[in-house]
């Protein structure tokens, strides 16, 4: 890392200073406080539903007031969409499209895909709910049309000049509110309360207390402390990262402005400083930051560390006490007003001419971007009677500002000394002199393209001679299938079953027992020098001829050797390999660098297929997906199943996290391997410690397993690629008892109730 830039290379690579905006208030405080760009939501499609967000009308004056400053504006597009929500998309962001809309920030691929066809001159930001974690994640997205990317926020420093490297641009979080688990690895609200933090609700069940295997004791062991690099911020500058984040959208007006008007202060102090050492922080500013919404305490995130005990809040998740004269002088200061830009102008006002103002485009000491040649011409100057106008008069009626967005600065000036004009035409010239120059403004972007062919998009896939029906609670039209009875199912129609297993228990079961037409599905890992010798052991005794491999759902840089050693041994097993999961996009640039054809990859749970933008786009890039499994029964008939893959058993992994329960609570036993944490209804979620790893991470999942075997005839219906049986920590037992069951339904047998706690997930309903 480069240490010692001297001034102007500094200056070259000062970060843009990136503040949240949940109401136009907090627009108006980041901007005033020296923000450099807003990031905000409109009334659909942001991540922060509960947020009051803009309307259109505010977020259009926002880009006005923020590109008079030469600021920027970018708008979330952030939460997995369906497909009748996306028809909506198109209409939602043309006007802001043709208003100079600086970029969007997108989790759902298929949004991605459409809005890069659809609005070509549109910045397309990958949001950390997509979670990239390494530069080959966002090798895949810049290839894609990316240009921005926002990584997750547990990256080092090191990983993230890594993904500089590539030549696009990174946005990083610096101050604010962690998740626990990796942004859009997160099913945890979704499955426990109905509200999916994917969709922009969470309910936050990780600021809940749980205590941690057989220990009574209850601490907050998936919240995190909130964020604060004000102190590291001379080696976040020069680690080249475009964009400084805060986070907040949810929290005060206040916030946003005291938050930003600090962090701007010592972005510029390093700009003008000659040496790294000589950047020190004032105790007073940190605690200024400790008095707006701080829970618990600080900590300096995962920048320079990959985990951490004293990063957990542990004894309450609960904001600190907030300064309310702080907040209440931060929003006076900030929040309240408009502050227009004034703008050169010279005047006429000649006697027995039309008075005239135009707008000088000359000034050197106006920076601003002026559009051409704007004048205007108001009534006829008269003879004054009694008072004529004075000069001092005109340049305090120009300096007002109608509606807070521009006012003007008389620098030159024509009056002859017997003018006279009322006070209301005055007025009114200035006024229509406003107007030109903001329609002159905005109409800079008129010329952005445009792809009108837009109603083809987030179509439901037509069936040949079926009826269509409405879905219970989406609005699509949906393809009426039949559901054909068990009996019906021939041999040729019989479904397919992908087993994935987790442990060596169950691969040595299911090796023996999987029926010829079904594949085993295993963790990579398995695949290890430490424990390849066993597994094609294991496979070589198996009935079926082949296996899938299945990459793990976080790949940082640092645990590429080890996969690269895995994926050496997969070549050499006696069984032949037929293709490979993935969770990322990391993950599947990794496998296309490799030389695996398209044919040999499958999305996994993680790469969420919410729509049919989505399912097009990875079409073209995999052999199948999985089916989101936040979408309802009605809701998957709205997709092109033939290529899907849906799961029908197994417990949602509802987390992964960089950080460790284990480790946490001082109990890290340094092996693969299964704990579980109790809820304060003594629920056990079983946790999968991936502790062989050089970067670690756990993988926590629900409580009870999701089963849909009462709906089986209506899912063979579907006729999907095939369906997912997925096992955690069960024993063999149990995976006897699951699979026969699943097999049994296969060849028509009727359903028993309830064999095991289970639940239905989102099949019925579908997710908020």
């Amino acid at each position: 890392m480069n240490k010692g830039f001297k001034t102007d290379q500094k200056l070259s690579k000062m970060p843009e200073l990136l503040a949240p905006a949940g109401d136009f208030q907090a627009f108006l405080g980041a901007i005033n406080a020296g923000a450099d760009a807003v990031y905000l939501a409109g009334d659909m499609f942001g991540a922060r539903a509960y947020a009051k967000n803009l309307s259109k009308k505010e977020i259009l004056d926002a880009l006005l007031y923020a590109h008079l400053r030469q600021k920027k504006v970018y708008l979330t597009v952030n939460t997995l969409t369906k497909n009748y929500e996306g028809k909506l998309l198109y209409d939602f962001l043309k006007p802001f499209y043709f208003a100079g809309l600086d970029g969007v920030i997108v989790q759902d691929f298929g949004v991605f895909s459409f809005l890069h066809k659809v609005f070509p001159d549109l910045p397309l930001h990958v949001s950390t709910q997509m979670s990239i974690t390494g530069a080959l994640g966002a090798k895949a997205l810049k290839e894609m049309g990316a240009s921005r990317i926002v990584p997750a926020r547990e990256l080092t420093l090191k990983e993230i000049e890594e993904i500089n490297a590539l030549g696009i641009e990174t946005e990083c979080f610096i101050h604010g509110s962690m998740c626990y688990s990796y942004s859009g690895q997160c099913l945890f609200s979704s499955f426990l309360g109905g509200r999916s933090g994917n969709r922009g609700r969470c309910a936050g069940p990780c600021r809940q207390p749980y205590s941690c295997e057989n220990s009574k004791k209850e601490s907050y062991l998936l919240s995190l402390k909130d964020l604060c690099t004000l102190q590291m911020l001379p080696k976040l500058i020069d680690a080249g990262i475009s964009s400084f984040k805060i986070e907040g959208r949810m929290k005060a007006p206040a916030y946003a402005a005291g938050v930003t008007e600090i962090y701007r202060k010592y972005i510029d102090l390093y700009a003008s400083l000659e040496s790294f050492q000589d950047y020190k922080v004032e105790e007073k500013d940190l605690q200024t930051l400790k008095s707006l919404y701080l829970r618990t305490d600080l900590q300096s995130g995962y920048y320079e560390k990959t985990k951490g005990r004293d990063m957990v809040s542990m004894h309450s998740p609960s904001y600190n006490k907030t300064d309310d004269e702080l907040l209440k002088n931060l929003t006076e200061k900030y929040c309240r007003n408009k502050i227009p830009v004034s703008i050169p102008v010279q005047v006429s006002f000649v006697t027995g001419e039309k008075s005239k103002a135009e707008i000088i485009t000359d000034n050197p000491e106006y920076a601003g971007p002026i559009p051409a040649r704007i004048a205007c011409t108001g009534e006829e100057v008269q003879k004054a009677l009694n008072a004529p106008i004075r000069e001092s008069d005109l340049k305090k009626r120009f300096q007002k500002s109608s509606n807070g967005f521009v006012s003007f600065d008389i620098e030159k000036l024509e009056l002859s000394e017997d003018a006279f004009l009322p006070v209301g035409s005055v007025n009114a010239l200035r006024r229509n002199l406003e107007q030109a120059f903001e329609e002159a403004f905005e109409a800079q972007y008129a010329n952005r393209e445009i792809e009108m062919n837009s109603e083809e998009f987030f179509s439901t896939p037509k069936t040949p001679g079926a009826g269509t029906s409405k879905a219970g609670t989406s609005g699509d039209i949906i393809p009426n299938i039949e559901t054909p009875d068990a009996e019906s199912l021939t041999a040729n129609t019989k479904p397919l079953f992908r087993i994935f297993i987790s442990t060596f228990e169950q691969l040595e079961y299911i090796a023996k027992s999987v029926h010829e037409e079904d594949s085993i599905c295993i963790p990579v890992h398995f695949f290890n020098p430490s424990f390849f010798e066993k597994t094609d052991k294991i496979l070589a005794g198996s009935p079926t001829e082949q296996f899938y491999a299945v990459l793990p759902s976080v790949l940082r840089s640092a645990n590429l050797p080890s996969l690269d050693a895995a994926f050496s041994n997969i070549q050499k097993c006696r069984k032949k390999c037929a293709g490979y999961y993935v969770s990322q996009p990391d993950s599947w640039m990794y496998l296309k660098e490799a030389g695996v054809q398209k044919d040999c990859i499958f999305g996994d749970l993680a790469l969420y297929s919410a729509n049919s933008e989505s399912v097009t786009l990875f079409a073209d890039k995999l052999n199948s997906y999985t089916a989101s499994v936040e979408l309802s029964g009605a809701e998957l008939r709205t997709l092109n199943l033939k290529c899907a893959q849906i799961m029908i058993y197994g417990r949602i992994p509802l987390m992964q996290s960089a950080n460790c329960i284990l480790n946490t609570t001082n109990a890290c036993r340094k092996e693969e391997g299964f704990t579980f944490i109790k809820d304060r209804t003594r629920a056990n979620f079983p946790v999968y410690t991936h502790c062989t790893e050089k970067i670690c991470y756990n993988t926590i999942y629900n409580s009870v397993p999701l089963s849909l075997h009462k709906f089986m005839n209506e899912i063979f219906s579907l006729h999907a690629n095939a369906l997912q049986i997925r096992f955690t920590n069960e024993s063999t037992a149990e995976c006897e008892s699951v699979y026969g069951l699943f097999h049994s339904l296969r060849c028509g047998e009727k359903a028993i109730s309830d064999p095991y706690p289970f639940t239905n997930g989102h099949y019925n309903k579908g997710v908020l």
